[in-house]
């Protein structure tokens, strides 16, 4: 097992810089929206460290790397709610909830509360609020969805 875990006992701070910018280049070809970036900085601060006082024990060295890249990852995700992105197309890739507020008549009965609804030129699934039966031809308005499938409800029973 020592012949394993020898090459620890020799790591340096151009080893841990050297692992960041590789987590970096990785983070630039990978398409996760910044995973790797906590990981990469703890990376080089643990380099830092390392700069200054040669002598810091391997095994502390993994133990800080875990830690700053566990508490980097849960910072990261914590500031990402409070400051969610802006954007001119909000529904870009939710577009059934583009749909919520829709008023349209039904081309085939919700039979349990089931079925499908056509909007433009589209068919979507369709699950009435209540699991109620609406007749085709009834008014019925979107209010939600859940996933790909348009919450509807009659007009008539808002």
């Amino acid at each position: 097992m020592d012949e394993y875990v020898t090459w620890f006992w020799d790591l340096e701070f151009w080893h841990w810089w050297t692992f960041a910018i590789a987590l970096i280049a990785l983070e630039v070809f990978l398409t996760s929206t910044t995973l790797l970036l906590g990981p990469a900085a703890a990376a080089f601060i643990i380099g830092l460290i390392l700069l200054i006082d040669p002598g810091f024990d391997w095994r502390y060295q993994m133990l800080l790397f875990a830690v700053l890249a566990v508490v980097s990852a849960i910072s990261w995700q914590v500031w990402l709610r409070k400051h969610p992105t802006k954007t001119d197309h909000p529904m870009l890739n939710t577009r059934g909830r583009s749909y919520v507020g829709r008023r349209l008549t039904l081309d085939e009965t919700l039979q349990n509360g089931r079925g499908r609804v056509k909007i433009d030129d589209t068919w979507w699934l369709a699950a009435a609020d209540g699991n109620e039966t609406l007749a085709a031809g009834a008014e019925v308005e979107i209010s939600d969805t859940d996933g790909a499938t348009l919450i509807v409800r009659g007009v008539g029973n808002t």
